[in-house]
């Protein structure tokens, strides 16, 4: 089935923290859709972050969702951390070598420096209810840029971090949306808070999602890109 169109979404976010701007796409939730219309938006960006859910767990398929992650790999700079969708694939193993080998810098609860910012990838192991594998990541000066799959794990267990921006999915926009409320998402059922755009004080950035797993359709809720921009803070808002 071919994918609905999707938007190009664009936020922009100052700190002191930074040095130079910065252009990040943001492409979450591609869930093993086609991509082609995706390739010339990473051409004209800095790096390309992939907050989760390349993969469909419910098709147990995952060979569209690596070849992005090799092709952008090719064209800029690629970070991706693990969603549930890879969490839940019975070749989780296999996956994540084959993710590797991409050329993407596969961030699974580690942190890696980035032209002057740090770029670090978490997802909630299992049986562990803090977060401690950040420790390391949040004494790490200057400005701090998280990937986290699930918007309503960093409100719960990540929001008193000293992290400046985390970058996160798998709401899905609410999946269908009634003016500016979402119906329902995984992890927060019915009418979930967090499902897109800026969220506790513009420290969480959420993305609906490039891709749609499910049978439910999107409904009002177009799939999407997010375009980020980093900017020093004081710099002309052009």
């Amino acid at each position: 089935m071919k994918p609905m169109p999707r938007s190009l979404i664009q936020y922009r976010l100052e700190s002191a923290k930074l040095h130079e701007e910065l252009r990040f796409l943001v492409v979450s939730d591609l869930h093993n859709e086609p991509f082609d219309d995706l390739l010339p938006l990473a051409e004209g960006v800095d790096a390309v972050l992939v907050p989760g859910d390349i993969s469909n767990r419910y098709r147990q398929e995952y060979a569209q969702g690596i070849a992005f992650l090799r092709a952008c790999a090719r064209l800029r700079p690629t970070f991706f951390a693990p969603g549930n969708h890879e969490i839940r694939q019975e070749n989780y193993a296999e996956l994540m070598d084959e993710a590797r080998l991409t050329g993407a810098e596969v961030l699974v609860n580690r942190h890696v420096p980035f032209r002057g910012l740090w770029i670090g990838g978490w997802y909630q192991p299992e049986d562990v209810e803090e977060p401690e594998t950040l420790d390391a990541f949040e004494q790490e000066a200057g400005f701090k840029l998280l990937l986290c799959h699930k918007p309503e794990k960093y409100m719960k267990l990540l929001r008193h971090r000293r992290i400046d921006l985390t970058v996160a999915g798998h709401a899905h926009g609410g999946q269908i949306r009634i003016g500016q409320q979402g119906i329902y998402a995984p992890g927060q059922l019915l009418f979930p808070r967090y499902t897109r755009g800026w969220e506790d004080g513009g420290r969480l950035l959420i993305s609906a999602g490039a891709g749609n797993p499910c049978r439910m359709p999107r409904w009002n809720n177009p799939p999407e890109v997010l375009l980020l921009r980093l900017v020093p803070a004081g710099k002309s808002k052009r």
